[in-house]
């Protein structure tokens, strides 16, 4: 049997404004026909499919299209929820579609009800085992003892299913959870406000493989055989870097995988310079069809600053100028400004910090325009 592993599609996502769903149907139609060239004959999707609880319409319905067009090559698919999804939405239904060979685990109230596995069949009559343990909450969950941690209401569940799994060596646990020591990016959503939600690796030990969910960079984690397989678009500038992929497991083959690398979608990239250099510079034209966040080193404000960029960088979302952080105290002004409160008296703070040169016009443009400037001045 062969076995693709992905997640954390976020079907629905924006980033910084973007709409990012034309990227994602793009990512779709590569799923969609890698699928079918490798012949995959079980597609697992553990969790995060939409980007909110409630998706827009348009992000239902381009998931609804990619799975038709999976089960209509013949890939089974096993899918779970993750933190982002609402388990009660995608639960919806997942009876009868099971019949179908769609495969939907959601958040249930209790252990049992969420230990239940999924067994299918390859086209070599061999048989591979799934265990689905979608982001469980254990202030949600009705557990009869233990600690409520994410941890404890993971090893409850498995524990429960183990004596209903066969053989171990042959099932394939899906899971949304952050695994300790793994890495994480500025995209993920915290499971737990104020901890981590961490689970110790060892949970997964003795399984085939297990498809993990949740953080956006692809990476193995400490038990064996076991990936996340990573978001399939970067969606924060802290994933430049990242190796976008999805997993292809051979169940005839020892449950051996291998990555395959996305090679659609817009990278990200963090470039930094003068404003002279970020549009003239050679260095900086690998950039150009990048999503950009561009770090001015200028050693004075730079007024027009992002419409230049977009000039050489049409696709630029985030702009920063190290000097509005720094004055000769080695302070921002927004902190030495911040014991006052009258909006006025800040912004001619700033002026007279930034711009200490006479100059009559200047000075009749500012007075009609003080409250723009305090408003970039208090968002920057």
């Amino acid at each position: 049997m062969r076995i693709l592993h992905t997640s954390d599609w976020h079907i629905g996502r924006r980033f910084h404004q973007v709409d990012l769903l034309p990227d994602q149907a793009l990512f779709g139609d590569w799923f969609v026909e890698l699928v079918k060239a490798e012949s995959i004959d079980v597609v697992v999707i553990s969790g995060d499919v939409f980007d909110r609880a409630s998706p827009k319409v348009e992000a239902i319905d381009l998931l609804d299209d990619l799975l038709h067009r999976l089960r209509s090559i013949g890939s089974s698919i096993v899918m779970i929820s993750g933190n982002h999804d609402s388990a009660e939405r995608l639960h919806f239904g997942s009876r009868f579609m099971a019949g179908g060979g769609l495969h939907i685990a959601t958040e249930r109230p209790d252990i049992k009800s969420m230990s239940r596995t999924v067994t299918l069949t390859g086209p070599k009559g061999d048989s591979v085992t799934f265990l689905p343990l979608p982001y469980l909450d254990p202030n949600r969950v009705r557990m009869e003892e233990g600690e409520r941690t994410h941890e404890e209401v993971l090893r409850q569940v498995i524990a429960a299913s183990r004596s209903a799994t066969l053989n171990p060596e042959r099932t394939v646990v899906m899971a949304h959870a952050f695994v300790r020591d793994s890495a994480t990016s500025d995209s993920e959503r915290k499971l737990v406000v104020g901890g981590t939600g961490a689970v110790q690796p060892e949970l997964f030990d003795g399984f085939a493989y297990v498809a993990l969910g949740h953080l956006h960079k692809p990476q193995p984690v400490g038990a064996k055989n076991a990936f996340y397989s990573g978001s399939p678009l970067a969606y924060s500038f802290s994933e430049e870097g990242h190796e976008k992929s999805v997993r292809i497991i051979d169940s005839d083959d020892g449950f051996k995988s291998h990555s395959v690398k996305i090679d659609v979608g817009r990278a990200v990239a963090t470039i930094k310079g003068t404003l002279g250099e970020l549009l003239e510079s050679p260095a900086f034209k690998p950039f150009t069809d990048c999503f950009v966040r561009a770090v001015l080193t200028d050693k004075s404000p730079q007024l027009g600053a992002m419409e230049q960029l977009r000039k050489r960088f049409a696709n630029v979302l985030d702009m920063d100028q190290e000097v509005l952080h720094r004055d000769k105290a080695g302070s921002s002004p927004l902190e030495q400004s911040g014991k006052r409160t009258d909006p006025v008296e800040v912004v001619n703070e700033y002026i007279n910090d930034y711009f200490p040169d006479d100059d009559p016009e200047r000075d009749s443009f500012l007075a009609s325009s003080r409250i723009i400037a305090f408003e970039k001045v208090y968002s920057a």
